[in-house]
């Protein structure tokens, strides 16, 4: 029974084979027989007939009924050589760019600028750094002690350069420290003198500048002739750089 049923169904499968090519045979000859009574029309009757029984059964009636199920199945590009690249349908839609991964943005805080580390207090600062004058007290004395060993002329122009600017940094902080014991006095003063019930007297910027002139030429008097002759000289030539850049009136 098996075996006649099988026989039976192959029977069948070959019938349905050869009508289907059948159908497909006799729907092949009416196309080119519309095709023959088309080729004889023009152009702009083409379009005409197009337009009145539709495109979709225009298009079917020359290349037939396309199969959705084949136009559904996506097509397999193959290669003819294995170390060649693979061919990509054009077709394919490219995807909607999605939207960048958040990177977490690295927070850098400056302890000098940032309110939660606290607030600068110069004082303190000054006190705490305080060793760093002893520090550079110390590479001055090895600079000197360096300079006068030294034969080497190009050496010698570099240490020279920077002994300058290390006694330049020491009489800056040196200055700035006088300057902080001056204010501190003076406010001292001036509490007092409000608990006493008088009328302070609040110096202004051209006073305080006198004076600071005058405690610096002592200063220089105490050092030798020499170097106040040395500090005129020097602020003369200021003088000078400074009259020939300012700007000279327009006639």
């Amino acid at each position: 029974m098996g075996f006649k049923t099988s026989s039976c169904g192959e029977k069948m499968s070959d019938y349905e084979e050869e009508m289907d090519s059948s159908v497909e045979d006799s729907n092949d000859n009416e196309r080119n027989t519309i095709r023959a009574e088309l080729s004889s029309l023009s152009f702009e009757e083409l379009q005409k007939l197009k337009e009145r029984i539709g495109a979709k059964v225009y298009n079917e009636a020359l290349f037939g009924k396309k199969d959705k199920q084949a136009d559904s199945k996506p097509k397999v590009f193959k290669r003819e050589n294995k170390n060649r690249p693979r061919e990509v349908s054009s077709k394919k839609p490219v995807p909607f760019l999605s939207d960048p991964p958040v990177v977490k943005k690295k927070e850098v805080r400056d302890p000098r600028f940032d309110p939660l580390c606290g607030e600068f207090d110069k004082k303190s600062f000054s006190e705490n750094y305080n060793f760093l004058s002893d520090i550079r007290m110390k590479d001055i004395k090895a600079i000197r002690a360096e300079l006068k060993e030294t034969t080497d002329p190009e050496r010698e122009k570099q240490l020279r350069r920077l002994l300058q600017r290390l006694n330049d940094q020491h009489k800056a902080s040196k200055k700035k420290k006088i300057e902080s014991e001056e204010a501190i006095k003076q406010r001292s003063k001036t509490e007092e003198e409000f608990r006493e019930g008088r009328q302070p007297h609040f110096k202004n910027k051209s006073e305080l500048r006198v004076e600071a002139l005058v405690k610096q030429y002592e200063e220089l008097k105490k050092e030798g002739t020499g170097r106040i002759q040395r500090h005129l000289k020097r602020r003369q030539q200021k003088v000078k750089k400074r009259s020939h850049k300012a700007p000279t009136g327009v006639s």
